[in-house]
């Protein structure tokens, strides 16, 4: 096969065909076919939406060319490091 001629899509399942090769042909549970495809579905369903983007996750900050403001980011990034650091022992006591 080819493969800038194969052209894959996830497109929702032929529900009655999956049953009747399954179930008909198969001699598989008719309950767990039918358990299985509502689990297709709305994995399919789940996929839908847009996948997020990677710099949704993180805080995009701009770097600054002043010394004043490089130190003051430092100071703030290590202030916020501290208060972690306190936070995490104080929890532990508990």
């Amino acid at each position: 096969t080819d493969k800038d001629k194969l052209d894959l899509k996830w497109k929702l399942p032929d529900t009655a065909a999956l049953k009747t090769f399954l179930v008909d042909e198969q001699g598989f549970n008719l309950e767990r076919v039918e358990a299985s495809i509502k689990k297709l579905e709305e994995a399919h369903k789940a996929n839908q939406k847009p996948q997020a983007r990677m710099d949704s996750f993180f805080k995009v900050m701009s770097k600054p060319k002043d010394p004043k403001a490089i130190a003051k980011r430092k100071a703030k990034l290590q202030k916020e490091k501290a208060a972690q650091k306190k936070k995490a022992r104080t929890g532990k006591r508990r």
